[in-house]
């Protein structure tokens, strides 16, 4: 089955509409000295990248140039290559400088990473994730969330990819706990709940995407998103996103999904799949799903 990349296909809007908590806090987020964010640009490239070539975040800043914001559990000389073709796209689209962080997870000895293949030199900024306390930072998060201090969200939304001795499952689950205590407008706490979900996806299994989506009532969130997308035009972008989310889902909590599932919930409405999902925990087996699907 093809992987679903949550990221790039279902909430770019959920960046857009964030975008002030990035705009406000990322340079004290990331400890890089940066001009000012001035604007969100869009993560892909129409009918010009594959699944496997999409970017991350990006940005567009005060002095003109682009952030390019990249996450990773390790770095290898293939990942900066990749990163390398995305930026000279950028460039070809906007002609304008373009500076690329790495988020590394699991720790990089040296504050850059680059290569130099002659004719063409590539460089960029690496944050450390795994210099990050992210035991402490919890703690810190819940003390202040507690006493209704001002927190940095981007401390909330990246905290599970922060140093810690919990799965990384179990850090996204604390982590929207504490985002569901924070005493905020309702669309954007869906935000951080998404945020949060979506930058830690690639770092998740399907049975512990499965397990957040059950456990914190996800469905929620993409009913959401699609309402997002009908406003940006991307209706059904998001209606195979939530179709594709499901398989997976799906694949997660029952033994023996094959393709003849996968086209019955291709088939299906969308309502029926928010449906499905409200109720999944009920239904015992792929025979009972089936008939779900059908009728």
């Amino acid at each position: 089955m093809q992987q679903f990349d949550v990221t790039a296909h279902n909430y770019d809007f959920v960046f857009k509409d964030s975008f002030n908590l990035f705009k406000n806090d990322i340079a004290d987020f990331l400890e890089v000295e940066l001009p000012g964010i001035a604007s969100y640009l869009e993560t892909e490239f129409a009918k010009i990248e594959t699944n496997l070539e999409l970017l991350d975040l990006n940005f567009m800043l005060e002095d003109g140039s682009i952030l390019h914001l990249e996450e990773e559990a390790e770095i290898s000389v293939s990942d900066l290559i990749r990163f390398a073709s995305y930026d000279l796209k950028l460039y070809n689209r906007y002609r304008d400088r373009v500076r690329t962080i790495i988020l590394c997870i699991k720790g990089y000895t040296d504050s850059t990473a680059g290569f130099n293949c002659g004719s063409l030199g590539y460089n960029s900024t690496v944050v450390d994730m795994s210099k990050k306390d992210g035991k402490k930072k919890l703690e810190e998060l819940k003390v202040k969330i507690e006493n209704k201090e001002k927190i940095n969200y981007l401390d909330l939304i990246f905290l599970p990819l922060m140093n810690s001795d919990q799965k990384i499952v179990d850090r996204v689950k604390e982590t929207i706990k504490l985002e569901e205590k924070l005493e905020i407008e309702q669309n954007s706490k869906n935000n951080l709940v998404a945020m949060t979900f979506v930058l830690s996806d690639k770092f998740l299994s399907d049975q512990e995407i499965s397990e957040i989506w059950r456990d914190y009532k996800m469905v929620r969130i993409f009913k959401y998103a699609e309402e997002q997308g009908k406003k940006e035009g991307i209706k059904e972008g998001k209606k195979q996103g939530e179709r594709e989310l499901f398989k997976k889902f799906i694949k997660g909590n029952f033994e023996g999904f094959d393709d003849k599932i996968m086209k019955l919930i291709d088939q299906a409405e969308i309502s029926r799949i928010e449906e499905l999902s409200e109720r999944i925990s009920k239904i015992k087996d792929l025979k009972e799903l089936e008939e779900a699907l059908k009728h």
